[in-house]
């Protein structure tokens, strides 16, 4: 018997439809994302972590400001071990040359206003002696990558009295440094102190006094300086979590306390 036409049909739709799904399927095997995964283009902002600065306690330094005595006062008097004869010092000077951990970096202006072309930023640098240091010809230097380095040096007859200050700007021109007060020099160029990270030295001659290496903050504000408290331990310096934001102001807008105490802040 001759299939008829409606069976034929129905057998070569049945025919095609098993040969479809008789087709071998194409599984994707799982893919691992590796680093690159969930990345773009955009910047991101990285984590802060203690690998970047080995020395480094504590990475985004906290606030903590000390309680004042009622009447207390940040000027201190001294006189270096001599006599005031009529308002004039009579100087008891440091016996032999300068010598390592004579001078100490203990405040840190890193950035004073937002973007770049910043010429307000400083650092405050202390003498840790009891008697009186002659710093004429001393250098004080931050890197600028490997071609060259910001430095300035005292061409001065500059005398600094026991536990005294003095600062080093981006400028001396008050207008740019927001009227910083005290004896001022300057690298007279712009951005010396890096956001991400410096270093600062301060010599004489060969010799290095103290150098300083800070890391990339995650919690500066721009205007705010960093600064040792005067109740820590001189040994304590490079352990970032002994340094603190400031709070004390010098002038409307900025907080810091330049040529003068770090007694706005405590000890951790």
């Amino acid at each position: 018997m001759i299939p008829s036409r409606a069976y034929c049909l129905f057998l070569t739709a049945a025919l095609v439809a098993c040969a479809a799904s008789s087709k071998t399927k194409t599984h994707r095997e799982p893919v691992d994302p590796g680093d690159e995964f969930g990345l773009d283009d955009s910047p991101q902002e990285q984590p802060l972590n203690s690998d970047v600065l080995s020395d480094s306690g504590a990475f985004g330094a906290g606030e903590r400001p000390k309680e004042k005595d009622a009447g207390s006062t940040t000027d201190a008097s001294v006189d270096g071990g001599g006599t005031k004869d009529g308002g004039v010092v009579t100087k008891t000077y440091c016996s032999g040359p300068l010598a390592a951990g004579d001078l100490a970096i203990t405040e840190l202006m890193i950035t004073s206003r937002a973007g770049s072309g910043d010429d307000g930023e400083w650092i405050e640098i202390a003498s840790t002696r009891d008697c009186w240091l002659s710093l004429k010809g001393v250098s004080i230097e931050s890197p600028r990558g490997t071609a060259t380095t910001d430095a300035t040096t005292i061409d001065e007859d500059f005398d600094l009295g026991p536990h005294e200050t003095f600062l080093v700007a981006d400028s001396a021109d008050p207008a740019k440094n927001h009227a910083l007060p005290g004896k001022v020099f300057a690298w007279n160029t712009s951005d010396v102190l890096k956001n991400s990270g410096d270093t600062v030295s301060v010599k004489s001659g060969a010799l290095v006094l103290d150098t300083l290496t800070y890391p990339g903050f995650s919690n500066l504000t721009a205007g705010r300086t960093l600064a040792f408290p005067d109740d820590c331990k001189p040994t304590d310096r490079a352990d970032w979590a002994r340094w603190s934001l400031t709070f004390d102001s010098w002038t409307a807008g900025f907080q810091g306390t330049p040529n003068a105490t770090n007694g706005d802040i405590a000890c951790y």
